[in-house]
């Protein structure tokens, strides 16, 4: 079983919390020692057993919910489901406002191990978990066989060592579970950053199209500025044009200067030589 746990990678303990401070591990490795047959429970003791103490750790184990050995086989958790679906079913325990959501868990954790894929990923925790108690219980005897004392320890019970693998299960799902928000806070951060940046990217797409309109606008503008602005010169330099000046005639009908400018026209030969 060693190579099982070498699949399995757990939360450093740098970023686990601390279980002092955790009251529902806590009560869990408390109310852990508590043995059910779940087969032999009622409907309300059904129903009560996954909202007890520590039902927090309990409840991440889907074999747990189901009231089975976490080496439990396919079929073995078809049948538990069945038989605890219906007698946690809120049909059947009218007034007891618990029987919804419980009816929900065990549905969670059918569905969980119903699927070959997570099946087996759970399997794996949970050959994890009993690998590390098996390494511990043999380090364990190593230790006091050097110091030469007896090598009987509590788990030799097969009870208490069931108990130690329940506990180790629940802490690695528990590890599991963290680790999992935590890659689900990083997806949401990264899926915000990937918005802002798609936003930001349609924004300035949008803002160029239409910078790019309104460049094309006044380009026309400008066209048919500097259209008119040629038309009008072709018209003013025509019309700039001096008016041929109608040629006066003299009294006999003769051209030249006219009567009162003859005497004037004639004058500058006065100043000949």
């Amino acid at each position: 079983m060693a190579g099982s746990s070498s699949a399995i990678t757990l939360v450093p303990a740098s970023q686990q919390t601390p279980e002092s401070l955790d009251s529902e591990m806590a009560a869990f490795l408390t109310e852990v020692k508590t043995i059910f047959d779940a087969e032999k429970l009622s409907s309300s003791d059904q129903i009560a057993r996954l909202f007890r103490p520590g039902a927090k750790y309990f409840n991440m184990n889907p074999f747990e919910v189901l009231g089975l050995s976490h080496t439990a086989s396919v079929d073995d958790v078809r049948r538990a489901y069945r038989r605890m679906s219906v007698q946690v079913h809120p049909d059947k325990n009218p007034g007891n406002d618990l029987a919804a959501p419980a009816f929900e868990i065990i549905k969670e954790a059918h569905d969980r191990l119903d699927d070959p894929e997570r099946f087996a990923f759970c399997a794996r925790i949970c050959a994890a978990a009993q690998d590390a108690v098996e390494r511990k219980v043999a380090k364990e005897k190593k230790r006091l066989r050097k110091e030469g004392a007896s090598e009987v320890v509590p788990e030799d019970d097969p009870a208490t060592m069931e108990l130690q693998i329940k506990v180790m299960i629940s802490r690695m799902f528990a590890e599991f579970e963290q680790r999992k928000a935590q890659l689900a806070e990083r997806d949401k951060e990264m899926q915000k950053r990937a918005k802002q940046e798609q936003a930001e990217k349609e924004f300035m797409e949008a803002l160029q199209k239409k910078e790019q309109k309104m460049w094309e606008k006044s380009r026309q503008k400008r066209v048919n500025g500097w259209r008119a602005w040629a038309g009008g010169s072709s018209s003013k330099t025509i019309s700039k044009i001096p008016n041929k000046v109608k040629e006066e005639r003299r009294k006999d009908g003769t051209s030249g200067y006219n009567e009162a400018q003859d005497e004037r026209g004639e004058s500058y030969k006065e100043d000949w030589p």
